[in-house]
């Protein structure tokens, strides 16, 4: 009979040791390659959330340096002083947009429009004001692109018809849904707004309508506190208002493709002809990046850590229960050596034994890896504090041959070292130990 033959028959025999070899070795693949598997899915969710989670650069104008004012003028409300400084030009934003790495812009004044209602009407407040016959008053968000809005970008609101305003646009609007509805107005009819600043009437087209404001309080004091009443205009427009002839902005939002970059495009930015030496500020936001990115490196980091640990683990507790086992096995590997059978076939019987087990244990830990993965890595991420929804875990090929092989040498060696503690010894002393 040889040793495969007698390896079949030994593990036919002990059939709880078999059991609970087959579980051990189940339950340390399969924790090894789930820690594998959400390991490099939250490599690849960090890789993309480099490309996707918005950063941007914030550039502004040096109000707060002295040195960019000229002498104070006396008038009616006391000194004034004058911004000598550098604006935000068109040929700023223009140079801006071409620099690589750099994936959008936009500049806002929030209530930087106040438009009165002329053929239609807001929702009331408790008390209304009539602006020389056309109503009250109502703050809009004079924006480049709305939908880098900060309320949009957080999710507050929702373009729901329509779509966002754009640099190009001009007397464009987006309004909420439920003003839309109380005045049946859809994308692409027109509404008539009255600014006292300017004192005039100007025409808007509806190019967008948004939902958000829906359960926010309509029984404010003034019609202007009212959310559902607000809205955004295009830039251009209330540029035509003022007639003004050029493009000066106090900041611009600068928005990446990756916030990995952000340090980077920031320096090519400061040194482009049409921007150094002007009299800038300039800050980074990468907030929301750091938000998502640092808890899932540090969860990488951490199923890194857990790899390592089950490998050393179970290695330990292969080779203890093994060694533990070895004394049942002493007595028939003392008569095969003593009938003349070599130590190199009594180890390889012995790793064939561990083999057999081996073998189912490797489909069994596949299937619930594959069952738990993915209920693991969303476990593990909600673990976090982030607005991070989940993790695609995939069981990777390279992952599967990494911890089966990684297995395989552990397996071996934890035969080796068992096997050894009995072959050494001569056949005498074996049996001379046995009862």
């Amino acid at each position: 009979m040889n040793f495969f033959r007698r390896a079949i028959r030994y593990r036919w025999r002990q059939k709880i040791r078999s059991i609970i070899l087959l579980l051990v070795f189940t339950l340390l693949s399969s924790a090894a390659l789930t820690a594998l598997s959400v390991g490099h899915a939250t490599e690849e969710g960090t890789a993309d959330v480099k490309k996707t989670i918005g950063a941007s650069i914030r550039i502004e104008i040096d109000s707060g340096n002295q040195n960019n004012y000229g002498p104070g003028a006396e008038n009616a409300n006391g000194m004034s002083y004058q911004y000598n400084g550098d604006y935000i030009t068109q040929d700023v934003i223009d140079a801006i947009s071409k620099v690589e790495g750099v994936a959008s812009y936009s500049a806002e004044s929030e209530g930087g429009y106040y438009g009165a209602a002329v053929d239609f009407d807001y929702f009331p407040g408790a008390f209304n004001v009539d602006v020389s016959g056309h109503g009250q008053l109502v703050p809009y968000t004079v924006t480049m692109n709305s939908g880098l809005s900060i309320k949009f970008l957080n999710g507050t609101y929702a373009l729901e018809e329509g779509r966002h305003i754009t640099p190009k646009d001009s007397f464009a609007v987006l309004i909420s849904q439920e003003l839309a509805e109380k005045n049946h107005l859809s994308v692409e009819d027109t509404i008539t707004l009255y600014s006292l600043d300017t004192q005039r009437e100007d025409v808007f087209e509806i190019v967008g309508i948004y939902s958000g404001t829906e359960g926010m309080a309509k029984d404010a004091m003034m019609a202007d506190g009212i959310a559902a009443n607000q809205g955004y205009i295009d830039m251009n427009s209330y540029q035509r208002m003022w007639n003004e002839t050029t493009l000066e902005l106090g900041s611009l939002d600068v928005y990446v493709v990756s916030a990995e970059n952000v340090q980077d495009v920031l320096e090519t930015i400061q040194n482009l002809p049409e921007i150094k030496d002007k009299t800038f500020t300039y800050s980074t936001n990468t907030e929301n990046f750091d938000l998502i990115s640092n808890p899932l490196t540090s969860l990488q980091t951490l199923m890194d850590t857990a790899v390592i640990v089950i490998a050393v683990t179970g290695a330990a507790i292969i080779v203890l229960l093994l060694v533990l086992w070895t004394r049942s096995w002493k007595k028939e590997a003392g008569i095969l050596i003593a009938v003349g059978r070599s130590k190199v076939e009594i180890v390889l019987q012995f790793l064939t034994e561990n083999i057999l087990v081996a073998i189912p244990a490797v489909a069994a830990s596949l299937g619930l890896t594959a069952l738990l993965a993915e209920k693991v890595g969303a476990y593990l991420v909600s673990q976090t504090d982030s607005d991070i929804t989940g993790l695609n875990v995939t069981i990777h090929s390279a992952d599967i041959a990494a911890v089966y092989g990684i297995g395989a040498l552990i397996l071996i060696l934890a035969v080796f070292l068992a096997a050894v503690t009995v072959v050494r010894l001569k056949p005498r002393i074996i049996l001379s130990e046995m009862d």
